[in-house]
């Protein structure tokens, strides 16, 4: 299928991915950087410029999606229409505070725009974090080593619950030797100003910050497309149920029949076999793989390798090389880009 046109919506990981399987898709995204998460809690722990955790990233068209016509089969961008004949669509995803009373007033998205917001906040302030996945554990950790008094609270009964109770376990043990305060089954029912109201009770706090709440982009809905938490759904093949042209890959997919975990690995294999799947007509199953999971809660590094809980310089050195990676895999689409 080397004749045909296969444009790439979105320049994460997933795109990034599905343009290094095919040079020749046309990769379009409104930004010409991405966003190292992890980096972005080292900002805020060290106090770091925020470019520390932006990857200079190119595109060949920058541009913002306004819309997409499935039947004409082009894309209409800030920068004018693009032609397709298939589709990989890769947007990430959006993080929507609407649904819990008082959040988006009261409540800090985590959002880029919101780092160096997180970065001043007062001294001897009582932070509360909302959502006790990797974002939330990772982020309590940088906000005590910086001083802060930390609560850390999740709606399930367990931390990181998508992962396994030992694990769980584990991370809970080093947060709260750090003195993080975890509140566990407490979910929020408002938020008002300095304060977060719970089932387990009410949380005084100077700021609260929100780790949860993240959902595939709002376009995905308005565009038409069948969507679960506006996260399109897919076939195993990663192939849109609604037209056999698209695809879907990243954070803003999931299975019809399933669940697609939002990570950056994750990512970078869906858009692979996205891509791959779309260039060749074929329908090779996307059987997503978690290899290792490394969290950094201030000094301490804990990871899961194989159902195997792992710390110290193990650990630390998986999280390193996995972040390498991903910049490698950065440098050599600018490589690509460049030379076309």
């Amino acid at each position: 299928m080397q004749t045909e046109r296969v444009v790439i919506l979105g320049g994460g990981f997933a795109g990034i991915a599905a343009k290094l399987v095919y040079p020749n898709a046309i990769l379009v995204d409104e930004k010409d950087f991405m966003v190292v998460t992890p980096r972005l809690v080292e900002v805020i722990e060290k106090n770091l410029p925020l470019s520390h955790a932006l990857i200079p990233r190119k595109v060949d068209v920058k541009a913002k999606v306004l819309k997409i016509d499935f039947k004409e089969k082009k894309v209409i961008t800030s920068d004018g229409e693009i032609r397709f004949d298939k589709l990989i669509i890769a947007l990430g995803y959006e993080q929507d505070l609407s649904k819990i009373k008082g959040a988006e007033k009261y409540g800090i998205g985590f959002t880029l725009e919101n780092v160096e917001k997180i970065k001043s906040f007062r001294e001897g302030s009582i932070v509360t974090i909302l959502g006790g996945g990797a974002l939330g554990v990772e982020l309590a950790g940088a906000l005590r080593k910086r001083g802060y008094t930390v609560n850390l609270v999740e709606a399930e009964n367990r931390l990181v619950p998508y992962l396994i109770p030992d694990f769980s376990n584990e991370v809970q043990k080093v947060l709260e030797k750090q003195g993080v305060n975890v509140i566990l089954r407490a979910k929020v029912e408002e938020v008002k100003e300095n304060e977060v109201i719970t089932t387990q009770g009410r949380i005084r706090s100077d700021y609260i910050i929100f780790s949860v709440g993240f959902s595939g982009p709002k376009i995905i809905n308005e565009i038409g497309l069948s969507n679960r938490n506006n996260r399109m759904l897919v076939y195993r093949f990663l192939r849109s149920v609604d037209y056999d042209f698209v695809y879907g890959a990243g954070d803003c997919a999931n299975f019809k029949d399933g669940f697609i975990p939002q990570s950056a690995q994750v990512s970078l294999q869906a858009g692979e076999v996205a891509m791959n799947n779309a260039i060749k007509d074929e329908k090779v199953e996307f059987k997503p793989v978690q290899k290792a999971i490394v969290f950094k809660i201030g000094e301490d590094y804990i990871g899961l390798l194989k159902h195997t809980v792992i710390s110290g310089p193990i650990a630390s050195l998986i999280k390193s090389f996995a972040i390498s990676s991903l910049e490698g895999k950065v440098k050599k689409l600018n490589r690509f880009i460049l030379a076309m």
